[in-house]
């Protein structure tokens, strides 16, 4: 029963920030392909974290957060990534509405 409430909990904790990452970066785009950009970049980025959550943990069933550092890792890494080049690019259109 933990277990399954274990990994819905990390589920929130990588997809919330990524959410917003790709929203961020998404709204800045002007074009038709706006949305496709937006889903190939959820699921490009969470696939390495779900692939870890499938993948059996351990033999000896002792449970370790090991597996999960570096997909975890990855994917805030790229939501922190995707948010700071949404938000410059909000920036450089509102200084460019400015001018």
């Amino acid at each position: 029963m933990t277990d399954s409430i274990d990994i819905m909990t990390q589920l929130l904790q990588i997809l919330t920030p990524l959410i917003i990452g790709i929203i961020l970066f998404s709204s800045t785009l002007f074009s038709k392909w706006r949305w496709l950009v937006a889903i190939v970049l959820l699921v490009g980025l969470i696939s390495p974290f779900i692939y870890s959550l499938i993948v059996e943990r351990s033999p000896s069933g002792i449970v370790s957060d090991k597996n999960y550092e570096f997909p975890m890792f990855f994917a805030w890494a790229c939501s922190a990534l995707l948010a700071i080049i949404g938000l410059f690019r909000m920036y450089l259109k509102m200084k460019s509405h400015k001018n």
